[in-house]
């Protein structure tokens, strides 16, 4: 079902190398965490009837998220919990940390990665999967760009599907309030599922200065386009709105 463990033992012991860092090589840089709440329709796959069904509906999404850079690498987690029509409700989650290999200066590649992601999911309809990816990634130093990221993940994938490759693009930029963000994940599929590619720009307003909040209130829109989604034979195409607040 969902893209993105072999990596418990990869990530158990890069995070005991992190941990005994001395404290000067495990500084922290930043971070961010945020809430925000999403409302669409004509989203597809999603139902309780999955995978027999090729549904539009209406929904709903709660997230919370985190992002924090540090001097041997970064995290990132996110949680969604979904609610739409039919009384469908699911949950889904991504913890990615990342341990840096080498750091570049005056050049296109800012850093190399050892990249990590664990994926969990579960719906009303007692679905559940988890998932593991471990790879390779860079980040990059792109004029315009406030980040920008590649990485190729192997990833284990549960409940007897098959193994895939993934590859994952992030960016973002911003003029002033306004800003674009988003990812493209291209997963190569295999025998028992197709491959599947997913574009999700956000593209948002910062009201926190006209409100008088110290930090980010995001709203605007986020677009979803994903063709073969979860490695199906259905895509979806769907426009939400999006409000988001940094605390």
């Amino acid at each position: 079902m969902m893209n993105k463990r072999t990596l418990i033992m990869a990530l158990a012991a890069s995070t005991a190398a992190a941990a005994t860092m001395p404290a000067a090589h495990a500084e922290r840089y930043f971070s961010d965490n945020s809430i925000s709440v999403l409302m669409g329709g004509d989203f597809k796959v999603d139902t309780n009837d999955w995978p027999q069904t090729n549904k539009d509906y209406g929904l709903t999404t709660y997230t919370v998220e985190h992002v924090s850079g540090y001097s041997w690498g970064g995290l990132f987690f996110f949680m969604d919990r979904d609610q739409g029509d039919d009384n469908f409700r699911a949950t889904y989650s991504e913890f990615s940390p990342k341990f840096y290999v080498a750091k570049f200066d005056d050049s296109i590649i800012k850093t190399v990665n050892l990249a990590f992601t664990v994926e969990s999911g579960s719906t009303s309809s007692g679905f559940s999967q988890d998932n593991y990816l471990y790879g390779v990634g860079a980040d990059l130093a792109i004029p315009g760009m406030n980040y920008a990221s590649a990485t190729w993940y192997y990833c284990k994938n549960d409940n007897d599907v098959e193994n895939d490759h993934q590859i994952t693009l992030t960016y973002g930029a911003s003029w002033g309030n306004a800003a674009l963000e988003g990812y493209i994940d291209y997963s190569t599929g295999a025998d028992d599922h197709k491959a599947s590619f997913n574009f999700n720009p956000q593209l948002t307003y910062n009201l926190g200065p006209m409100l008088g909040y110290d930090n980010k209130v995001k709203v605007g829109v986020e677009v979803s386009s994903w063709h073969n989604k979860y490695g199906t034979e259905f895509d979806e195409d769907t426009v939400s709105a999006i409000i988001k607040v940094h605390l």
